[in-house]
């Protein structure tokens, strides 16, 4: 019998190979595909024969990938995640004219979401479906444009840099009394953390060491969300380490002032990802063209 043109085991093992691998369990990944745990297991047994490898080490309370599991593990999710990642953007532009974009709460509500609504008054026709995550989930890797701060693990897609930008500790006015003593009294005051699922995210550790200070800093106060952090901030609950360019509304507002002179450079820069310029359908060229055109 002729091998397929690949020269692929079943795709069938595979999926239930990925599961299990993902789950480490035979069980849970047996519920997800709907299927019985022992056809799970008969899929991996067929997979680690045609191959000759083992994959799993089998465990009285579940399995763990073997080293050569987790070669083949990375493979595999890697060629599924780049699969649904395809499929999700032809979905899309099905929808005919349909831009769907992704960024985080925050990046949208500051940044984003004025700068459509001047898009939608000068193109009253467009369609563009905005998708909100503080995650980057593979449903947001699919959207046809997105707005982050620092790279996104995609070598098919391009980066084009937005804007840069200056990190300084921002609070709600009138509420600590002015640093005396410098980075110490800061950092033993309340800061507001961001437990960011981006390692990209920059945070207090890194901009207290970009400044020389190596010393203990305050983390009672944490969330895991960006725009909670500035409202919780604005509410005089602490001190919020700001992106001056991102939260230029909250500054003009007057909702949150600089607190003293310490100030950073953003290690990394906001950016646009799409496809390649030349892939692009004419609604999703126009609308980041746009964008690009509004970063002063």
């Amino acid at each position: 019998m002729a091998r397929p043109f690949y020269n692929l085991p079943s795709l069938t093992a595979l999926a239930a190979f990925e599961a299990a691998a993902r789950h480490q369990s035979f069980k849970t990944a047996a519920q997800e595909l709907n299927v019985t745990s022992g056809a799970v297991s008969h899929q991996i047994k067929s997979l680690e024969r045609e191959i000759g490898q083992t994959l799993f080490q089998r465990q009285h309370r579940g399995v763990s990938l073997t080293d050569n599991g987790a070669v083949l593990f990375r493979a595999v999710q890697g060629g599924f995640s780049d699969i649904a990642d395809s499929v999700q953007r032809l979905r899309n532009h099905t929808q005919d004219g349909v831009v769907t974009i992704a960024a985080t709460s925050a990046v949208s509500a500051l940044w984003l979401t004025p700068r459509l609504a001047k898009y939608w008054e000068a193109n009253p026709q467009a369609r563009v479906n905005q998708y909100v995550s503080d995650t980057l989930d593979p449903t947001a890797r699919a959207a046809d444009l997105i707005i982050k701060y620092g790279s996104i693990d995609d070598k098919k897609r391009i980066e084009t840099p937005l804007f840069n930008d200056v990190l300084l500790p921002l609070v709600a006015p009138n509420r600590f009394p002015d640093l005396s003593q410098g980075l110490g009294e800061l950092a033993q005051l309340p800061l507001i953390h961001l437990d960011a699922d981006s390692a990209s995210w920059t945070n207090w550790k890194t901009w207290f060491n970009q400044l020389g200070y190596t010393g203990p800093i305050a983390r009672e106060r944490q969330v895991n969300t960006y725009t909670i952090a500035l409202q919780a901030a604005q509410s005089g609950a602490g001190i919020v380490l700001g992106w001056q360019r991102l939260v230029e509304p909250l500054l003009r507002s007057g909702a949150l002032v600089p607190f003293s002179d310490f100030v950073i450079t953003a290690p990394v820069s906001f950016k646009v990802v799409s496809d390649p310029v030349s892939d692009l359908p004419e609604e999703t060229a126009h609308l980041r063209a746009f964008l690009l055109e509004t970063v002063e």
